[in-house]
């Protein structure tokens, strides 16, 4: 009779849990459950109750793919979980991510598609983008709750800042965080153009052992070096400093006055000037307007003809009909470009058939310490949503 009667009890239990069609709006409201709520894209809603963690039925269980996790409903109105909502634009590292968990309602759009993306803003106070994520109106527009935008990353010319000023939308990126990353990619690169490193696969005779030295003789070093920067900025200083270091001469050209004890003891040039002396040019200039096609035929056609060119700023920058026809007439000059307009690069493009044109996929910044430091601009963007002066704001 005890154990009927248990069972009972279970029964009812069970068919009370899942009873909901004479329950009232408020306890029908996603908020009046502590659990987690899955969104599915068929938009099928499913409500569940915490369970024990000893619980077998509910150890290690993993929602299925391509569902949105709200770590507790948004829309709330018993004010249980009163924490703004974030919604994640594109991937971040896993630390910063999960700091912020613990601190907002973090949304995750089901896919890449700017439409679920856009979906997901109606209630946001902040969002966070990297580099392809457009911030324009149209995006405005869908979150009018929008307070702030971190901007993983250095670059801002995804986001509409005059947009997001007359918004009185908070703009915050990560200005220093790919610095050294950069830096170093440009080192590399500059030192593998200067001088070639020739590697045996296998073992040689004597005479192509011999001959392989040979053929091995860099014709230049460093210190024979002029390194022209366009771009006198962060990770232009800081190549600056490297360069030196290497024995380089160092000249540059930036729209700023440099003062003098700033310079690190480069010489300031005009650009022609600069691309007419220079052995190595190394672009590093923002997004502005102004810098479109800021190497066009004018700048190509003062190169060099042993030019070594590298593009770690914008795509745009670069007029790529003329790069080309440079790489074309001189093939002694090398171009190493690891930023495209557009991205990703047109199957076709002949910009990927000469041989003395390098192309990389925007790597550049692309190091673990360098992402997770970009990412942390999590940080800068709870300051805002607590009303606090964030460290980095957008100019």
């Amino acid at each position: 009779m005890l154990n009927k009667k248990c069972c009972d009890a279970q029964s009812l239990c069970k068919s009370r849990r899942f009873e909901t069609t004479n329950s009232s709006p408020a306890t029908q409201h996603p908020s009046a459950y502590s659990g987690q709520f899955l969104q599915f894209p068929q938009r099928i809603q499913i409500l569940s109750r915490f369970h024990p963690p000893s619980d077998p039925r509910f150890v290690d269980r993993q929602p299925p793919k391509n569902i949105t996790i709200y770590h507790s409903p948004v829309t709330n109105p018993t004010n249980l979980h009163p924490k703004p909502v974030v919604v994640l634009g594109e991937p971040i590292a896993q630390a910063p991510q999960q700091w912020l968990a613990q601190r907002v309602h973090l949304v995750v759009p089901n896919s890449n598609a700017r439409a679920d993306l856009l979906e997901q803003l109606a209630d946001a106070q902040a969002l966070i983008v990297r580099t392809y994520s457009i911030v324009d109106q149209e995006l405005l527009d869908a979150a009018p709750n929008l307070k702030v935008i971190a901007r993983a990353g250095v670059g801002l010319d995804n986001i509409d800042l005059p947009a997001c000023k007359a918004r009185q939308i908070v703009v915050v990126h990560t200005p220093i965080a790919n610095t050294q990353a950069v830096v170093e990619y440009v080192t590399q690169m500059m030192l593998r153009a200067i001088r070639s490193i020739h590697t045996l696969d296998k073992p040689v005779s004597s005479s192509a052992w011999h001959t392989a030295r040979q053929d091995a003789i860099s014709p230049a070093t460093c210190v024979d070096q002029q390194l022209g920067i366009v771009g006198f900025g962060k990770i232009g200083s800081s190549l600056a400093r490297v360069a030196c270091a290497l024995g380089m001469r160092v000249v540059y050209t930036d729209l700023r006055e440099i003062p003098e004890g700033e310079r690190l003891g480069c010489t300031p040039m005009p650009i022609e000037e600069l691309a007419r002396t220079s052995d190595v040019i190394s672009i590093h200039v923002d997004g502005r307007p102004g810098n479109h096609q800021l190497l066009a035929s004018s700048f190509f056609n003062q190169l060099k003809d042993t030019a070594i060119l590298l593009n770690t700023s914008r795509g745009f920058v670069i007029d790529h009909a003329a790069a080309i026809a440079f790489a074309r007439t001189n093939p002694n000059a090398q171009l190493i470009i690891d930023v495209h307009d557009p991205e990703p690069i047109a199957i076709n493009s002949e910009i990927c058939t000469l041989d003395n044109i390098t192309i990389t996929p925007h790597i550049a910044s692309a190091t673990s310490d360098a992402k997770e430091q970009m990412s942390w601009v999590v940080r800068d963007l709870v300051r805002v949503l607590e009303g606090k002066d964030p460290m980095f704001v957008a100019q």
